[in-house]
């Protein structure tokens, strides 16, 4: 789907990753000692259960008073990455445990082929959780076994809310949606029917669950999912709901940290919405039980907080957010739409659901208009995005983001280049971003922006109607630039041992990114690997909200660096073999950056393999891993991050450039023949000496509309 304006062999190089989101990921077989959290020991309340057996029935239900607070989870753990995690999050429910005040209840669904502990069942349970400190297994009350059911089915959600209400009556609600994630793609899947839950059939699911119960509003509605805070699912869900939570980013795979926030509502369950998000945020990441069980010291859980957010939202504040965005899309329809794509492509963005060969679409609402206000130098935008600040600010009411998640304030939004901006809106086989979020829409003029902006039509927004450009349009990128690369020059091209040499060239056109690409000729197989890519880092940079970006000059721009005889070799600390290193963020002031191999990981202890991505410093040091399933295979993933254990592997993909039968040049990857295995010592990359042969060294260039070219020369190096 690239669209490359070169001659060369290349069809590029940072690949689809094809993910996007949510969440909680794989789980840590190595929760083993002492009990924890004794301090938790509120009072059961008067319900009658039945204990649990490995072979439940259906109790019987006595309805208890009304309490002050029902929380309601609906966790779909029907996935072979996800199911331990969710599974472990049940237990962690368990060391509260409900109350006289407080009842939480849960309906999970395992999956027949993956985590097998607790007895190895299957299906879906309905359970009151009651409090105990064994995090080995759930010992809560089975209140009906469901069997195997379709958790992305709407029904499916509808019939268990529905009951809980009804059987346990509140002055409060709390519904937590818990799962795979993919923003305004939807989530939560049911691997054993490949289904998932879209936001328009969330949204009629939740409306008819207030017609069976009369409940007007949840107090609170919040997704342990990724990806999942952008103001098109708030825009969706706040006339339900007094307050929201939601992530911009990935959850890890622990997701939210129950014990923490559920200890402070059983505490103090006077707590409103507000008070009850507050907690949901503050605890996260830094209370949670898998990292406290483990011992985690405070500077790794310092680590696993630097990539994540979290956010709370009053609904009733979100029209006003609403309405402040549609006056500064008003202002922005005005200006250069080149500048707006320059925006778009450096402001704070998230987990590419999409595949890293796009530019990501997902990005901070603020960020994204303190980054144009910057680059367009209009008072009339500056003035906009200060009023957008006032708005985004009063409606979050609580917000946390690591140290690498500069640029977050809250509230994201769907932003795509032209080329998923078609893929989404005018492609048969995929659920258009109109027709998924109609209740956001008709109050937004975000998507007769984006066709003004892709396809020309006129800006011209109306309220209570969604437009969706014709499936003919021709798309058009503002951002898009004639790049030009001139001759590569390189001071000696029969390189030996250490030798450096000195590459250069000229760039000309609008240009987002520079990279330097290192090619090694491979003749067994007659095609060029991708050995190593790296960002070119500008003389200058810029700063917008915490975000940097390069600033490369006025167009011709000068490229000019030394390359040393290098590769990289991953280590699992008895195994190392060569691995491409790509790079996944951009440089900030303190010359930090992020590096991703991508590869296959498969967990011991389903042997179930699945597409992921490895994440390291840039010293080599090894930070996080991501799988990004595609079960439904509608081209937009949904991620998970996984927490490796002793015994899980990796194998990586070489990326090559391959020639047909007309000698045509075309990218693909395939699986090593190497294979990492994690064990005491930490997985890591070092630099290392090329093996001997030919090399091509290559400038690639990227416009604001993810239009690339590239050139290059080649040298012959022998250690």
């Amino acid at each position: 789907m690239r669209k490359s304006k070169v001659t060369l062999p290349i069809i590029l190089v940072i690949i689809g990753l094809c993910l996007a989101c949510v969440c909680l990921g794989l789980g840590m077989a190595y929760f083993f000692g002492d009990a924890i959290i004794s301090w938790f020991s509120p009072t059961p309340p008067p319900v009658v259960v039945v204990p649990a057996t490995r072979t439940p029935t259906q109790a019987n239900i006595t309805p208890s008073a009304e309490t002050e607070w029902t929380v309601i989870v609906y966790s779909d753990a029907d996935d072979d990455v996800l199911e331990y995690s969710m599974w472990f999050d049940v237990n962690e429910m368990e060391l509260v445990g409900s109350s006289s005040d407080v009842n939480i209840v849960v309906q999970i669904d395992r999956y027949a082929a993956g985590f097998s502990g607790d007895g190895n069942w299957t299906g879906a349970r309905r359970l009151y959780i009651t409090r105990d400190d064994d995090l080995q297994a759930i010992h809560s009350p089975v209140m009906m076994d469901m069997g195997e059911l379709d958790m992305g089915k709407p029904q499916t959600l509808v019939d268990f809310v529905t009951w809980t209400i009804q059987n346990y009556p509140a002055r409060k609600y709390a519904l937590v949606m818990s799962d795979h994630g993919g923003g305004w793609t939807g989530g939560f899947v049911d691997a054993t029917s490949s289904s998932k839950l879209s936001i328009a059939e969330i949204a009629d699911a939740l409306d008819l669950i207030r017609q069976n119960t009369g409940v007007d509003k949840f107090e609170l509605f919040g997704f342990d999912a990724c990806l999942m805070g952008q103001v098109e699912i708030f825009g969706t869900f706040y006339p339900v709901s007094n307050y929201m939570v939601a992530s911009e980013e990935v959850i890890p795979d622990y997701g939210w940290a129950y014990a923490g926030w559920l200890a402070e509502l059983v505490n103090d369950p006077s707590m409103d919405g507000y008070g009850l998000s507050q907690a949901i945020v503050s605890t996260y990441v830094t209370t949670d039980t898998q990292l406290t069980y483990a011992r985690a010291t405070p500077e790794q859980i310092q680590e696993e907080e630097s990539t994540t957010t979290l956010s709370a939202v009053e609904s009733a504040r979100v029209p006003e957010m609403i309405a402040a965005m549609n006056e500064f899309i008003n202002v922005m329809a005005s200006i250069d739409q080149g500048q707006v794509a320059q925006a778009r492509t450096y402001a704070r963005s998230y987990y590419s659901i999409f595949g890293e060969d796009v530019t990501p679409p997902y990005l901070d609402v603020l960020n994204f208009a303190q980054m144009l206000s910057s680059i367009s130098g209009s008072a009339e935008v500056e003035q906009a995005a200060l009023q957008l600040e006032t708005a985004v600010t009063s409606a979050v009411v609580a917000e946390k983001h690591g140290s690498t998640m500069s640029g977050s304030n809250g509230v994201s939004f769907y932003f795509p280049d032209s080329e998923i901006y078609q893929y989404t809106e005018m492609n048969d086989e995929f659920d258009a971003y109109g027709d998924m979020l109609s209740i956001f829409l008709q109050v937004s003029s975000w998507d007769e922006f984006m066709a003004y902006h892709y396809t020309g039509v006129a800006y011209s927004p109306e309220d209570g109607q969604v437009l969706t450009p014709g499936r003919s349009a021709d798309v058009v990128g503002p951002g898009a630039s004639e790049l030009g690369v001139g001759p590569i020059l390189i001071s000696d091209t029969e390189i030996t041992g250490d030798e450096l040499v000195t590459v250069s060239t000229t760039v000309t056109g609008d240009a987002a990114y520079i990279y330097t690409v290192l090619y090694f000729y491979n003749p067994d197989t007659e095609s060029y690997w991708i050995g190593d890519i790296t960002y070119y880092i500008a003389d200058d940079m810029i700063e917008s909200g915490g975000v940097y970006f390069p600033d490369y000059g006025d167009s011709p721009i000068q490229v000019e660096y030394e390359w040393s005889p290098t590769l990289y070799m991953l280590t699992d600390g008895t195994h190392e073999a060569y691995a491409l290193l790509e790079p996944a963020e951009y440089y900030n002031a303190d010359g930090l950056t992020v590096y991703a191999v991508f590869g296959i990981y498969t967990p011991a202890s389903t042997g179930t393999p699945v597409d992921a991505m490895l994440y390291f410093d840039a010293d080599g040091n090894y930070l996080y891993a991501y799988a990004f399933p595609d079960t439904d295979n509608d081209g937009a993933s949904t991620p998970a991050e996984i927490r490796p254990q002793p015994g899980d592997n990796f194998t990586d993909y070489v990326q090559l450039i391959a020639f047909d039968d007309n000698d045509e040049p075309y990218y693909d990857y395939v699986a090593s023949e190497d294979v990492w295995t994690w064990g005491d010592v930490p997985f890591s990359f070092f630099a290392a000496y090329p093996v001997d042969g030919e090399y091509a060294v290559g400038i690639l260039v990227y416009d604001f509309d993810n239009n690339f070219i590239e050139e290059y020369a080649y040298i012959n190096y022998q250690r």
